[in-house]
C-alpha cells in the first residue's frame, strides 16, 4: 500500500507570496515623508530668508555700481580690480592679518595656560578664579570699547592714573590717537575681554581626559610640567582646533572693539575689513555717497577667506595625530 505525503504548497496571490511581512503601503510613506518635510520647513524658511537670500544678494552687487537707493549698473568684476588698487583696503588686510593672528595666538596661549594652572591648582579656589576671569567676557564688546576708550584717556582715564601713581606719568600718551600704539591696543583690550570664556572652554575639556591616565604618569615620576606637556596638551588637540578656529573667524570679521575705540583710526590704523565695508556701505561721517557695490565686493571677499580658512583648519583637526 502506498502512502502519499501531503505536500506545503505556496499559493501567490496577487504578485506577492502568502505569509510575507507586507510591504509599507506608499500612502503611508508618502505622509510620513511629508510630515518630515514639514517640520523641517520653518528652519528652511528661516535659512533661505536670512542666510542664502542675502549671500545671493551680495554676490549680486559685488558686481554692480550701487548706493543702495537708485539704479543699479552691472560692473562686472570692476570693485575686485579697484581692490587690488586701493591702498585704504590693502592696509584694512594688513591689519585685519595682524589682529586675527595675535589675537589668535595669544587667546590659545594665555587661556590655555590659565586652564592649567587652575586644574593643577587647589580645588577649593578653582571655582573662584574661573568666575573672576570669566566676568569681562559676560561684558558686551560695545560696553568694553567704551569702557576702555574712556580709561585710555590721557587725561581723565584710569590708566593714565595708575601710571602716574607708581611714577610713569612720563609714559602717558594718547594710546588710542597714535598710530603706532591704537591696534597693539585693541588686542590687548581684546586679549582682557575674551581670555575667560577661551580659558572655561579649554578648562571644559580637561574635565573630559580620563584621570587614570594623568595617574599613570605621575606614578611614573612624571612632573606635573611633564605631564601637562607630554599628556594633556596632546590630548586637549580637539579643543585647541575649536578655540583656534572661533579665534580665527573673529579676527577676521572684527568690528565692535575697532569701531568704538578708534572707528578705524587714526589714519586707518586700526582700519579692519569689517569697519571698512561699513564706511563705504553707509558712507561716512563727511556724507561721502556709500559705495554698495564696493562694499559688497570686500564682504565677499572675506566670506570666502573665511569658509576656506575655517575648512582648511577643520581639515587639519581631524586630521590622525
Amino acid at each position: 500500500m502506498t502512502m502519499t505525503l501531503p505536500t506545503t504548497e505556496r499559493v501567490v496571490t496577487g504578485g506577492r507570496r502568502s505569509g510575507l511581512p507586507r510591504a509599507p503601503r506608499a500612502a503611508g510613506a508618502s505622509r510620513r515623508s511629508a510630515t518630515g518635510w514639514l517640520f523641517v520647513a520653518p528652519a528652511m524658511v528661516l535659512f533661505g530668508t536670512f542666510t542664502l537670500y542675502p549671500i545671493v544678494q551680495m554676490v549680486y552687487l559685488s558686481m554692480t555700481s550701487s548706493n543702495g537707493f537708485g539704479a543699479t549698473k552691472f560692473v562686472g568684476l570692476r570693485n575686485f580690480v579697484t581692490m587690488v588698487n586701493d591702498p585704504i583696503f590693502l592696509q584694512a588686510a594688513g591689519n585685519t592679518i595682524v589682529y586675527t593672528v595675535a589675537t589668535t595666538v595669544l587667546l590659545t596661549v594665555f587661556p590655555l595656560a590659565l586652564a592649567l594652572i587652575i586644574h593643577y591648582g587647589p580645588r577649593r579656589s578653582g571655582a573662584l578664579y574661573r568666575t573672576l576671569f570669566f566676568i569681562p567676557a559676560a561684558i558686551s564688546l560695545t560696553v568694553t570699547g567704551m569702557l576702555w576708550r574712556l580709561g585710555l584717556n590721557n587725561e581723565m582715564g584710569f590708566v593714565a592714573k595708575i601710571m602716574d601713581a607708581v611714577g610713569l606719568g612720563a609714559l602717558v600718551h594718547p594710546w588710542l590717537g597714535d598710530p603706532a600704539t591704537v591696534l597693539p591696543v585693541i588686542i590687548l583690550v581684546t586679549l582682557w575681554q575674551s581670555c575667560g570664556l577661551f580659558m572655561l572652554i579649554i578648562y571644559a575639556g580637561l574635565g573630559n581626559i580620563d584621570p587614570s591616565i594623568e595617574e599613570s604618569a605621575r606614578m611614573d615620576g612624571a612632573g606635573k610640567f611633564r605631564e601637562a606637556w607630554s599628556i594633556t596638551i596632546p590630548m586637549l588637540r580637539p579643543v585647541i582646533g575649536v578655540v583656534v578656529m572661533l579665534n580665527v573667524i573673529h579676527g577676521l570679521k572684527v568690528f565692535d572693539l575697532n569701531w568704538v575705540m578708534a572707528k578705524g583710526g587714526p589714519l586707518h590704523a586700526s582700519e579692519t575689513f569689517s569697519t571698512y565695508t561699513y564706511l563705504l556701505t553707509f558712507g561716512n561721517a563727511s556724507g561721502a555717497t556709500s559705495a554698495f557695490g564696493y562694499g559688497s565686493a570686500i564682504s565677499l571677499v572675506v566670506f570666502v577667506v573665511t569658509g576656506v580658512v575655517t575648512l582648511i583648519q577643520y581639515r587639519f583637526r581631524k586630521a590622525p595625530l
